[in-house]
């Protein structure tokens, strides 16, 4: 006889299949109830899916501080671009019109290009940001050296280094006194 669970009234055991079902998130199960027949979300009478706008990310509440952040470094890059465009194209125009017109819309197209595939990555691609949150979630779990710590390895750093240098440029003179009293090296000292 399988177990029954006092929760669910023992209508379901609690087999693998049966437990996982009731662990699901309640957000999982809402939209999992708004599914068709056919497990895609839902259509309108123009046959596009409900709910699927430029802004609607995928999981918007998690990772949001890594896809921010590679959202304005890719962002600053594609701007980057973007001028870069803007000037090179300058020098292809002859009338003032031309080159002034041209290049913004050069500019202005390569932004678009770029900005709404990052867009896409950032805030539409589940594995993309499957990935990011799960990065997020890695970097939260790091056990980050304390401000005492750090002070402590720096000063240990620049001891080493002060050492060594003074040490090598010890042995360097040694050397050149060495061979220049075996006669290898002409060397006026003082």
């Amino acid at each position: 006889m399988a177990n029954r669970n006092k929760y669910d009234g023992g209508s379901r055991s609690n087999s693998p299949v049966g437990l996982a079902e009731r662990e699901k998130p309640v957000s999982d199960m809402v939209s999992n109830s708004a599914q068709g027949a056919d497990g895609r979300a839902p259509r309108d009478a123009a046959g596009k899916a409900e709910g699927g706008g430029l802004l609607d990310f995928y999981k918007p509440t998690q990772g949001r501080n890594i896809r921010l952040w590679s959202g304005i470094s890719a962002g600053a890059l594609i701007c980057w671009a973007g001028y870069f465009i803007y000037q090179t194209m300058q020098a292809y125009f002859t009338t003032n019109t031309a080159r002034i017109i041209a290049p913004i819309i050069g500019m202005l197209v390569v932004i678009v290009l770029c900005g709404i595939p990052l867009v896409w990555v950032l805030g539409k691609n589940r594995k993309a940001c499957d990935f990011l949150i799960a990065t997020e979630g890695e970097m939260k779990k790091v056990n980050w050296t304390s401000r005492k710590e750090i002070i402590g390895s720096t000063k240990v750093v620049i001891f080493v280094v002060v050492a060594m240098s003074i040490l090598l440029f010890v042995v360097d003179i040694l050397f050149m006194l060495f061979f220049s009293w075996i006669g290898i090296l002409k060397v006026d000292m003082f």
